[in-house]
């Protein structure tokens, strides 16, 4: 579990490698919702022949959306992360999109619910609304400004008060190779590793579900983990490259971090 630090900022330490890190839905993602989407209207074709799928107002669309809607009450009841309750609307969203007499007929880019009066907002459509403009910014991000660092993040490394040293990163801004926004408002402050001759210093996008109000109400939390490791595991991106001889721990000259583009 990454040390809190201030507000929208974390620090880690990892000795051998860095963990997967989970991030947006890739096209495989999509693919395999479209094949359980395709397998769910074969199933139901073949068992149930009377199915009513043909409408968004036919009683087979209106039963798939009450167990959606079933399905994630009982997910933020028991607290999940924020990206299985995601996956969990996906599958149900893929599942009620299969509601047409031609499967192949489906949406298959980026989507945003249709709203009309009387319809019901449960969770999966308001997670739905707001994954498609969080995907909108990263598309936007990835397309016009690409991926590295936006504004200040310099690394360094200076003596500290009891003869040893000590790793700064400056404030400042980037975009991950998702196109997830990364704040490091205030910087941070490392401690350098015992072992090893070198080290990445990295930042990466996180979120993580936590209590809003006093009653425990929850929400998510978009935060940046600021870390050293012996290599660096996408989409997290390189702010520098530490080097130690003899004379202790430096900043590697040679190494250029990744840096945003801009638009041609």
């Amino acid at each position: 579990m990454p040390e809190y630090l201030y507000p929208g900022v974390y620090l880690e330490e990892t000795a051998a490698g860095m963990n997967a890190i989970d991030g947006v839905p890739t096209p495989a993602g999509d693919a395999a919702l479209k094949s359980i989407s395709e397998e769910f209207v074969r199933t139901m074709r073949t068992h149930a022949p009377g199915w009513t799928d043909v409408a968004g107002s036919d009683p087979g669309i209106s039963i798939l959306e009450v167990f959606a809607f079933l399905a994630e009450g009982l997910l933020y009841r028991e607290g999940g992360k924020p990206e299985r309750r995601r996956a969990a609307a996906r599958v149900a969203r893929a599942l009620a999109a299969a509601g047409s007499a031609d499967p192949d007929a489906g949406c298959r880019g980026l989507t945003r619910p249709v709203y009309f009066s009387g319809r019901l907002l449960d969770a999966a459509t308001l997670e739905q609304e707001q994954e498609y403009q969080r995907e909108k910014r990263r598309l936007h991000n990835r397309e016009v400004l690409g991926s590295g660092i936006v504004s200040g993040l310099a690394v360094r490394v200076e003596p500290t008060g009891s003869g040893g040293s000590r790793v700064v990163v400056e404030p400042g801004y980037a975009i991950d190779a998702l196109g997830e926004e990364i704040s490091l408002p205030r910087g941070a402050v490392l401690k350098l590793p015992a072992s090893g001759d070198g080290a990445y210093v990295t930042i990466r996008f996180w979120e993580r579900v936590c209590a809003s109000t006093p009653a425990g109400a929850s929400a998510v939390e978009e935060a940046c983990v600021v870390g050293l490791a012996p290599s660096v595991a996408a989409p997290a991106l390189a702010l520098a490259r530490l080097l130690r001889s003899e004379a202790g721990w430096s900043v590697d000259p040679a190494f250029a971090p990744p840096r945003v583009a801009g638009p041609a």
